[in-house]
């Protein structure tokens, strides 16, 4: 009997015998890697038992449908035609060569519940194997007592531990609630918690998840939201900030003019260099670490970045040139600056106070350019502005990028995200049906370490990404950056560079 399993992702479709047990997930810890981000780890397993083939789930976040029943608990048995559903957008029909194979009833006790017959296993025949077993073993055999006695035990032992549970838990932080098998939002949390997470999110620690996680895609900027900058004279170092928002309009109508061919997350004829594949994340991952070791610290609020930027550690980048624009600072609000810290969450700024003495400094003397803090609208462009800043290597390299690009296909380069504050990425991850629970002051995701900036793609046809990508991965085997490819809501393509210009030891 020849058993296989027809795979449909959402990027590809393929066919792979089942001989014995094959895994499936969004990564190499399974057997079978579909690029699907809605897939955990290792997600679901097929395996076949005394001729009979099973789907079991593995404890994966968004479930195992068959026949769109979600399954837990004991392995589901299958049948010819069956439908499995996992992950976001992938399916999978099992086949039985030389003929539709019907699974034998099973056991009282386990058995699943009656589900009408898919119209292909409806009209395929029975296989029949050369040494048929009894469908239903003899109820008075002992080994069925046995299997009942024991499982009666296990029932008892997880009730009382439930239990248990349920008494040590009173008086602490409830989880969030489930309704309608997703999980909604903590109300009230200081870090949200996710509906439902698409990654899986097996480990909060992991780089793979967390840059997933964190690649959270702001409102798209208008550009009549945004003011011109105007530099001072006395301020020759930042004279390239000056840039009018009618630049900056006409960079974005450009960006986005009409191709005549296929753009999108996937277009015909994507070829993904194996640079961009991930090894990037082992590397970020490092590098990360080591600043975390040295003492790197984190921007918790917009008067943590305000402090980065007056002592020069990070550096604004104009929101526009010829050969890019800056898409960041869409999501910034207008409400009066405040202060955050893991344990306490969002607070008022006291006048008087070093966060607040730290931003009134900078709105008196915003390289030349004055704000003032009692306007929201003012509020609001400072929080775009300091959006707009990264670690001053970072620059050349993107300039290098983006001149490139232009050059080849006479676009601007649409820059999506920089640097963020802690309290801000919060923001967006609380209206974010795709972010987990951040793990806390320990953590160091790579949009706030001054390091990472994010380059959108879903405009682009396939000749622009290969471009690019080719691009990223010649400076990747040069040791200036990592890249990686992502797909999903915020298709792009995320840059990591040195923030002391060396690569991590490996």
């Amino acid at each position: 009997m020849k058993i296989t399993l027809h795979i449909e992702g959402p990027y590809e479709t393929r066919e792979v015998e089942l001989a014995d047990e094959l895994t499936i997930g969004r990564t190499e810890l399974s057997k079978i890697v579909v690029d699907d981000s809605g897939l955990s780890r290792v997600n679901t397993t097929f395996f076949i038992d005394d001729e009979e083939v099973y789907a079991a789930d593995e404890n994966s976040l968004n479930g195992t449908f068959v026949n769109g029943e979600k399954i837990s608990g004991p392995p589901r048995k299958l049948a010819a035609g069956d439908e499995v559903k996992i992950g976001s957008h992938t399916s999978i029909r099992v086949s039985f060569a030389g003929g539709t194979y019907t699974p034998a009833p099973v056991p009282t006790g386990i058995e699943r519940k009656t589900e009408q017959p898919t119209p292909a296993a409806a009209a395929s025949p029975t296989f029949v194997p050369a040494n048929p077993q009894p469908a239903i073993r003899d109820p008075q055999s002992p080994y069925v007592w046995l299997a009942a006695g024991a499982g009666l035990m296990i029932f008892m032992i997880i009730g009382l531990a439930g239990v248990g549970i349920y008494v040590a838990s009173r008086g602490e932080d409830q989880p969030p609630k489930r309704i309608g098998g997703q999980q909604q939002i903590q109300a009230g949390a200081i870090i949200p918690v996710r509906v439902i997470d698409p990654l899986g999110g097996e480990d909060e620690d992991d780089l793979d998840d967390l840059i997933a996680s964190w690649e959270v895609q702001e409102a798209e900027l208008k550009a009549e939201n945004v003011s011109d900058v105007t530099v001072g004279a006395g301020d020759a170092s930042d004279a390239d900030l000056n840039v009018t928002a009618a630049f900056l309009a006409e960079r974005q109508k450009k960006a986005f003019e009409p191709r005549g061919a296929e753009t999108g997350i996937r277009p015909a004829g994507l070829n993904v260099p194996k640079e961009l594949f991930g090894d990037g994340v082992i590397k970020q991952k490092a590098k990360l670490r080591e600043m975390n070791t040295k003492g790197y610290k984190q921007p918790l609020d917009f008067a943590e970045l305000a402090d980065k930027r007056m002592r020069k550690e990070l550096i604004e980048m104009p929101m526009a040139g010829k050969s890019y624009y800056l898409d960041v600072g869409g999501s910034a609000s207008e409400n009066p600056f405040s202060m955050f810290a893991f344990q306490t969450g969002n607070q008022e700024i006291a006048p008087g106070s070093p966060k607040f003495q730290v931003l009134s400094q900078l709105a008196a003397n915003f390289s030349g350019q004055k704000y003032d803090l009692n306007s929201g609208p003012d509020r609001r462009q400072m929080r775009m502005r300091l959006l707009r800043m990264f670690n001053q290597r970072a620059k050349p390299i993107l300039l290098e990028l983006a001149d490139a690009y232009f050059q080849k296909f006479g676009r601007p380069l649409r820059v999506t995200s920089l640097t963020r504050s802690m309290d801000y990425q919060i923001g967006l991850n609380a209206n974010n049906p795709n972010s987990f629970k951040v793990r806390g002051e320990g953590s160091l995701p790579p949009h706030t370490s001054g390091c990472a900036f994010d380059l959108a793609r879903k405009h682009m046809t396939s000749d622009e990404q290969n471009f690019v990508m080719q691009k990223l991965a010649q400076m990747e085997s040069i040791g200036k950056l990592d890249a990686l490819i992502e797909y999903g809501t915020n298709a792009c393509f995320h840059v990591f560079i040195y923030d002391d210009g060396i690569p991590p030891r490996m």
